[in-house]
């Protein structure tokens, strides 16, 4: 009895038991911990590896299949022959939607001490590109105020938006109307005709607008009177000489006409190099045609313009719905001055010319047709029913005066009509381009995010 109970009173080597029961579970959480490391490793490299490869595939300016692009960039894990991939992606023209899963399986190095023998390395990325399609109308005003430098920097940097806004990249998704004005806007002989238009002249054509018209869509022109072909006040004793690359009329002929649904930059570049000035401030005619050029109800027209090689195919599904989510449509106007009367001729069937001079057309030759409230009033309803369709406004003001009280107003005017104070560009020197230039980068930038 005295020896077992010595022997159960004798405490030498209990350390050695306890470490013997203990140093399975401390292998297991040191080497485990080092299993769980490499996890997390792994699953970080593959993470990176996998972000990295959507992006790329994703790309519209891809190429390379989504395969190819996705393997070129997990080649350089050490552990890519384990690895399995899953694809689910839809490309197009216009998207492209690359989803990619990795999947690895891991084996572990202590775990299996307590039947871990595989940890699942599992990480998923998805990248989508998409461009929206831009739908573009460009109002230009070519008005007689605009002779001299103002007319040449101008000219210059509406080449240079187009050069900015249609490129190899950019062209099949990028529709630009380009709308020259003066007192009115000519459509061309050819739309004039097709639109079925009364025409009374061939020396331009331009529709007579009515004040319903303004804002309310797509109006159906067919028997719609046309302007006469008059000026009222070049050549006469106001303006007896007319300066270079400036013409009469209150309606531009043929070579300062709208240009439609274009997305040919050189063809475009040209048109713009042919402008001419003509008579008058026809603003809030150049804003309603502008706008009607994005109307959906014009597809049945466009459709016959790119039946007859008018118009590229590639657009014979627009304009788009407003609010289509899958389109940009934009409003850019510029002017240098304040908004005019409409005038017309009392009886349209006389020749308002005496042999190579106009004259002007006094007040027992001409009509007031609108007046200047009432053209302010139609600028306005137009500017309000663009943004209610979602349009956005881009509006410059070119070298307006705050000193000259017309002009003053027609800033204010133009900073309303623009989708916010920042649309509006209030330009005092000659650098035109340097709006034109931040309109195009904050359209590019629009488009990336929708």
């Amino acid at each position: 009895m005295r020896i077992v109970g010595r022997f159960l009173r004798n405490r030498d080597g209990n350390v050695a038991v306890i470490v013997a029961f203990l140093i399975l579970p401390m292998l297991v959480l040191a080497g485990g911990a080092t299993d769980i490391a490499r996890f997390e490793a792994h699953r970080a490299q593959l993470q990176d590896g996998v972000d990295r490869a959507v992006l790329a595939a994703a790309s519209l300016q891809q190429t390379v299949p989504v395969e190819t692009t996705v393997a070129d960039y997990l080649k350089t894990l050490s552990f890519v022959d384990d690895v399995d991939l899953d694809y689910d992606y839809t490309t197009g023209l216009n998207a492209r939607t690359i989803k990619v899963t990795a999947s690895y399986v891991m084996p572990t190095g202590f775990l299996p001490l307590i039947g871990i023998n595989e940890l699942n390395v599992v990480v998923a990325a998805t990248a989508q590109e998409k461009r929206s399609n831009i739908e573009m109308s460009l109002m230009l005003d070519f008005s007689g105020s605009m002779a001299g430098s103002k007319y040449t920097s101008l000219k210059s940097a509406a080449t240079q938006f187009v050069n900015t806004m249609i490129t190899p990249q950019t062209s099949s998704f990028t529709s630009l109307n380009i709308v020259p004005y003066a007192g009115q806007v000519s459509v061309g002989q050819t739309i004039f005709d097709a639109m079925h238009g009364a025409r009374s002249h061939y020396n331009s054509s331009c529709f007579l607008l009515s004040r319903p018209d303004y804002g309310a869509g797509l109006i159906n022109l067919a028997g719609r009177a046309q302007v006469p072909h008059f000026t009222r006040w070049n050549g006469s004793d106001e303006k007896p000489t007319l300066p270079a690359n400036m013409n009469p009329g209150w309606c531009p002929s043929d070579n300062t006409a709208i240009t439609f649904m274009s997305n040919n930059r050189t063809d475009l570049v040209n048109k713009i190099a042919g402008y001419q000035m003509y008579d008058g401030t026809g603003t809030a005619i150049a804003m309603n045609w502008g706008l009607m050029l994005l109307d959906p109800a014009l597809r049945p027209l466009i459709m016959q313009a790119v039946a007859h090689g008018m118009v590229p195919a590639a657009f014979a599904g627009r304009p788009a719905d407003f609010h289509s989510a899958n389109t940009l449509k934009v409003l850019i106007l510029m002017t240098d001055g304040a908004i005019t009367e409409q005038f017309t001729a009392k009886d349209p069937s006389k020749d308002v010319r005496t042999g190579a001079n106009w004259k002007l057309l006094r007040d027992t030759t001409y009509n007031t047709d609108q007046t200047t409230t009432e053209t302010k009033k139609h600028f306005n309803t137009v500017c309000a029913a663009a943004k209610t369709h979602g349009v956005m406004v881009f509006t410059i003001g070119f070298q307006l005066s705050d000193s000259d009280a017309n002009q003053l107003a027609m800033k204010n005017e133009l900073r309303n009509c623009a989708s916010s104070a920042s649309h509006y560009y209030d330009v005092q020197g000659l650098n035109i381009a340097a709006a034109f230039s931040a309109i195009a980068t904050t359209i590019q930038k629009v488009k990336l995010t929708q």
